[in-house]
């Protein structure tokens, strides 16, 4: 089957590599999407988030697949880019502590949670003596050397085209293919083929930062208070991220970098210098699933979008599914079907 995909961000490029290793002749169109999500993305997979500390969706089943097929893309690019961690979270009131312990004691959670008293080697960072709940089972996934390793693979096999293409080219150029998807990001919502989707796109910031210690560079585990610090090595941190609604009828805001400065400096201890200010727009959907399937206006014409803050755990385990579906006949989730009620 010859197919076409539109966009080599997170999803495009997952998807790309589900289909090639089926025996699929893939060919990869990207276009510069302005303030693209997945390279400002953290790339974190969180077994346990939100306010009540709840599992997050499907993370059983979704999470040894990400971990498996991640691991096939290294072995195959040569690249490493997945990272297992620990999430240490801030427990700073008795309810927090209180609410910690009561999900920590559920079965659902075992082997997930603990309290610890101590942040390890961020503790001399950091204003906050804790208690800490921890969270084992998360990882990290390097979300920009995965895309550009992918990029270049794509261009030495002669797979990528890299312009931006639009929908009345698209129709002519689709001839030459049996199947056209299209992964876009938040240009999903804009997409003349695919109406009415419950999209709710949000703009996100974070900083990356450079602690000024010299034992900066051995951090590894990520801490969480109202936002995140992940370790990117080298004494960088990946700080953020902040939500906001956006509808693509505004225009795209200005970085507001001052309110997640403060924040990082009632967190940390140890001057920092602020490097770059990192945005983005999650496609992000109303109900939180991915929106995937053929459109009702052109056939043969299918979208795989809508991964949202998550994408990097949920992507491997839809793309399989979607190419299953695609070159095997498998029944589409109606969980992830874009005409699902």
């Amino acid at each position: 089957m010859r197919i076409l995909i539109v966009g080599q961000g997170l999803a495009g490029t997952v998807l790309s590599w589900a289909l090639l290793q089926r025996g699929a002749e893939v060919w990869v169109a990207e276009g510069d999407l302005a303030h693209p999500a997945s390279t400002a993305a953290a790339g974190l997979i969180n077994p346990v988030t939100g306010k009540l500390y709840v599992k997050t969706w499907q993370y059983d089943d979704f999470f040894p697949i990400a971990k498996r097929f991640y691991a096939e893309m290294e072995a195959a690019l040569r690249i490493c880019v997945w990272s297992d961690v620990r999430v240490l979270r801030l427990l700073d009131t008795p309810k927090s502590v209180n609410d910690w312990e009561a999900r920590q004691s559920d079965p659902a959670y075992a082997g997930l949670l603990s309290t610890v008293v101590h942040a390890g080697s961020w503790q001399p960072y950091l204003h906050h003596p804790g208690p800490w709940g921890e969270t084992r089972g998360a990882a990290r996934v390097d979300l920009p050397l995965l895309l550009s390793a992918f990029r270049a693979y794509l261009l030495e096999k002669g797979l990528f085209l890299s312009e931006k293409i639009s929908p009345e080219e698209i129709t002519k150029l689709a001839q030459e293919y049996e199947v056209v998807i299209f992964c876009e990001g938040w240009r999903g919502a804009l997409n003349p083929f695919f109406p009415n989707l419950p999209w709710r796109l949000t703009v996100g910031e974070a900083l990356l930062v450079r602690l000024l210690h010299p034992n900066a560079a051995s951090l590894c585990d990520v801490v969480k208070k109202n936002l995140l610090l992940i370790p990117l090595g080298d004494a960088y941190v990946w700080a953020g991220a902040t939500y906001r609604h956006w509808f693509p009828s505004m225009p795209i805001p200005e970085p507001r970098p001052e309110a997640l400065e403060k924040e990082v400096r009632q967190l940390l201890r140890v001057p920092f210098e602020v490097v770059r200010v990192i945005s983005g727009i999650r496609p992000t959907v109303r109900d939180r699933r991915p929106l995937i399937g053929e459109s009702s206006l052109q056939p043969n014409f299918f979208l795989f979008n809508g991964l949202g803050t998550k994408g990097a755990l949920l992507a491997p385990y839809w793309a399989e599914h979607f190419a299953s579906h695609l070159l095997e006949g498998v029944p589409l989730s109606p969980i992830v079907h874009i005409h699902r009620s």
